[in-house]
């Protein structure tokens, strides 16, 4: 029986290995290209002159339409001088396309485009073969074609990352060649399938979307609310930054007026009164503050070049402008700085700002502020007769190490009264009737009253966390109005309505508020994430600016009073009309303890049930949630653009969760939030079978950097982690890191290296380096004064010592962001060539971007 059931298996194996065995094709042949048809191409007037000829080959080299262009689609137009509009149209062509001149004896153009999606980094060789001149692009950047030996095909390397890339041909008549028009491509496929070639124009979203798709930075809304203005930026083709303003109608978003050829236009406002708005330029002189009338049209200076030219805001009754300039210190020419106190090792230390009131029109102005400590925060009243600031001074004998006076400026007299001494309070507004003040602070402002009740006695508050008061001035009285309220806040406003009006993270949200009585109601913005809003002066309408974790960017109108939002602008429409998204799903893990572990999956792209896929858990465990916005410096859906599952926990102490949730945060440093990632990503393993546990990589950045060195001394269920700008050490980052000190306020409350070595040394990475054997890469701009280097520096030296598998690939000239355009693509292709090595077990895109050394070329 044995003996049979051995020759059966034999007799089976020798059937099957060569239908398995059989080879994978050796090339790839389209079989359908967009086609924009031919046209005539006539050469230019005196083309035939010497010197300045042109010939029929000069045609590639100035081609009739930008290559760096978006891709087109079927049905597209494109509009041409000089000959009629076409249309792109999907055309058969397995074996090549024959193409007719319009004129045998004219040259002619046609344009083909095709869409080649690759499921992993490769080279591939493109040959077209035909006799006519062609040329080639690979999403907008020029293919090097060389000519074949014999003379009827040329070739060109193309280099393809994972997911969807646009092939562009030109392809010129000569009508001096005899042979037919035709074109023919086949792409090579030596490295097996998983290479596509065709016309669907869905895509996946790439890093590049992300940097240069339209977006806007700045709307405000007029005081009735009939219009918007914004300042819009995007990155042209040749990756330079342009930024320019347009005025819409608020009601359906129609344009109004657009203003392009400023430099960099910023600090938009629209006058209290009538039709004016005004924004800021910065040359190399100094700031312009700019009016521009709607109603004549024009754009006017009321300042020129004034040099460090801050911050400005209008007067109510719209008569002038008051604006805030920085004086800089010379320096010491024997190049020596002696510091004068903890934070003068930053290079703005000693910078101090001064508020000068400027007559609009005419521009005459007068110093309003001087002495040694800078205003900030400053507001103008009402009645446009006081203004309110802060000042600080340095403070060593308690938390948070500063005094801060809120002061009143009558603008008359230029006198001024000190109404509150409270470091915990960072902002303040005006009621509408000028008497009392909405103050913005944390829960240990005024003694503690904003302490919630659900926070227990002798539980350090997460100073971070944006409580609401209303004070009166006149008493000294105030009355926390966000005690019971579980969102962090992190703006507000009064509105002359007299509602309180408040921006707020709520949990993985961030949405408006509506203060109507003693209660607080949500708002509906249309968007997960409300980045940025203004409200109108006259009306009760705003402008926000918000995405979701699917949805790019859009500016909203809102209308407050009916709790309605309306979208009238949407600027990536165009770049982003292909993408595709995976869905995303809320996933709330229930931990050992009993809690319940907030947070949310993004599914790949291309999910499919049947399949298994790698993961990547993303976190950042400090004292802000990971929110639901679009794109961003860490974006998922190029993640799972790539294939990939991403997990984003929320562990303990964010805001947006409540106080005692927030209160976790304090001098945690991964005590209870490695943990609640570890089980957290257990949970998510259990609950999603299409994932396959042992490609499951690890990824946070600055607190969450540390996160993932940390989590990698205490867990060996990752396959790989990154850490970006990582702390290995708490008490070097304590006293070396511009933010060390000054987060240590708060993040490390009465804890210093001195008197918690159990903090200081057991949280740290760097004591327990032996501890950590998965592979770690570690990215870190050069330049980052934030976590210095030295973070990242002292753990390579220990794992490199301790022979672990380790990478570390510091950016040039970068700080804590890495925000140069070329920089952030290649610092973010180096993280998913390293996701794909260790979790896709594809390690040529790593290996083309840092070769070992003495590799083969």
């Amino acid at each position: 029986m044995k003996r049979t059931a051995a020759l059966f298996l034999a007799l089976l194996l020798a059937y099957a290995v060569p239908a398995a065995a059989a080879e994978a094709p050796a090339s790839l042949i389209p079989e359908a290209w967009l086609l924009l048809d031919p046209v005539p191409a006539p050469l230019p007037a005196f083309h035939d002159e010497t010197p300045g000829g042109f010939g029929v080959a000069d045609l590639l080299e100035n081609p009739s339409r930008d290559p760096a262009l978006p891709a087109p689609r079927a049905g597209d137009a494109d509009p041409r001088p000089g000959a009629p509009a076409r249309t792109w149209r999907v055309v058969e062509a397995a074996g090549g396309l024959d193409l007719a001149a319009p004129d045998a004896a004219t040259p002619a153009e046609a344009w083909l485009s095709l869409r080649l999606e690759s499921d992993r980094w490769r080279k591939t060789t493109l040959e077209l073969a035909g006799a006519h001149p062609v040329a080639a692009w690979l999403d907008g950047e020029t293919v090097a074609l060389k000519e074949k030996d014999d003379g009827a095909a040329r070739e060109g390397e193309l280099t393809l990352t994972m997911g969807k890339h646009a092939l562009l041909l030109l392809a010129v008549y000569d009508p001096e060649e005899s042979d037919p028009w035709r074109v023919a491509a086949t792409l090579a496929l030596s490295d097996g399938a998983g290479l596509d070639a065709g016309v669907d124009p869905r895509r996946e979203t790439t890093i590049r979307d992300i940097l240069d798709a339209p977006r806007v930075d700045e709307a405000v809304i007029s005081a009735d609310g009939a219009r918007v203005a914004c300042v819009l930026g995007a990155n042209l083709p040749d990756g330079k930054a342009e930024s320019w303003i347009e005025i819409r109608d608020a009601e359906d978003g129609r344009l109004l007026h657009a203003r392009r050829g400023d430099d960099a236009p910023s600090g938009l406002a629209w006058a209290p009164t009538g039709s004016r708005l005004s924004f800021s330029t910065t040359g190399e002189e100094g700031g312009t503050i700019w009016i521009l009338d709607l109603d004549g049209g024009a754009a006017t200076p009321l300042l020129r070049d004034v040099p460090e030219l801050g911050a400005y805001a209008w007067a109510p009754d719209g008569a002038s402008i008051v604006y805030g300039v920085t004086e800089k210190p010379d320096p010491d020419p024997r190049h020596v700085h002696r510091l004068r106190e903890v934070d003068d090792r930053l290079p703005w230390f000693r910078d101090r700002t001064r508020l000068v009131q400027v007559a609009v029109p005419g521009g005459a102005s007068r110093r309003l502020t001087a002495g040694d400590a800078s205003p900030f925060g400053w507001r103008i009243s009402p009645a446009g007769d006081r203004l309110l600031f802060f000042r600080d001074r340095p403070d060593y004998a308690a938390r948070p190490y500063v005094a801060r006076e809120l002061v009143v400026l009558d603008l008359a007299t230029l006198e001024t009264h000190r109404i509150l001494d409270d470091p915990w309070i960072d902002d303040a507004r005006w009621s509408p009737d000028g008497r009392r003040l909405l103050l913005q602070g944390s829960p240990s402002a005024f003694g503690g009253l904003g302490r919630a009740a659900d926070l227990p006695d002798g539980v350090t508050p997460n100073d971070y966390g944006g409580q609401l008061y209303v004070f009166d001035p006149a008493t000294g009285e105030a009355e926390p109005i966000t005690l019971d309220f579980d969102p962090s806040v992190a703006d507000c406003s009064w509105h002359r309505d007299g509602r309180i009006y408040a921006r707020a993270t709520d949990g993985q949200s961030v949405r408006l508020f509506l203060r109507d009585g003693k209660e607080w109601r949500a708002l509906d913005a249309g968007v997960e994430v409300v980045s940025a809003w203004d409200p109108a002066r006259e009306a009760r309408k705003a402008v926000a600016l918000g995405s979701g974790a699917v949805t790019p960017q859009k500016v909203v109108v809102m209308d407050l009073r009916r709790n309605r939002a309306r979208v009238v602008l949407d600027p990536g429409a165009a770049r982003f009309r292909d993408v595709t998204f995976g869905r995303v799903e809320d996933f709330r893990a229930t931990l050992p303890n009993g809690e319940v572990l907030d947070g949310r999956v993004h599914y790949p792209r291309d999910y499919d049930p049947a399949k298994r896929y790698p993961a990547i858990v993303y976190y950042y465990g400090g004292t802000s949630p990971i929110t639901r916005d679009f794109g961003g410096r860490y974006p998922k859906n190029v993640w799972t653009g790539q294939g990939y599952f991403v997990y984003v926990p929320e562990p303990s102490g964010a805001l947006g969760y409540g106080q005692a949730f927030a209160a976790r945060h304090v001098n945690d440093w991964g005590r209870l939030t490695a943990d609640e990632v570890i089980e957290g990503t257990r949970a998510f393993l259990e609950a999603h079978a299409a994932v396959d546990p042992e490609r499951v990589g690890c990824m946070g950045a600055s607190y969450g950097g540390f996160l993932t060195e940390y989590l990698l001394t205490r867990t060996d269920i990752f396959a790989c982690g990154v850490s970006h700008a990582g702390i290995s050490s708490l008490s070097s980052y304590w006293g070396e890191g511009y933010w060390g000190y000054n987060y240590g306020v708060r993040a490390l409350a009465n804890a210093f290296p001195w008197n918690d070595r159990e903090l200081y040394v057991e949280q740290s990475p760097l004591f327990h380096a032996d501890k950590i054997t998965t592979p770690l890469l570690m990215l870190h701009g050069d330049a980052d004064p934030n976590v210095p280097l030295g973070e990242s520096d002292q753990l390579f030296a220990a794992l490199k010592l301790l022979g672990r598998d380790v990478e570390y690939v510091r950016v040039g000239g970068q700080q804590h962001w890495i925000l140069e355009r070329g920089r952030r693509i290649v610092w973010n292709d180096t993280i998913l060539a390293y996701l794909a090595r260790y979790l896709k077990g594809r390690p040529e895109w790593w290996n083309a971007l840092y070769p070992d050394p003495g590799a083969a070329e």
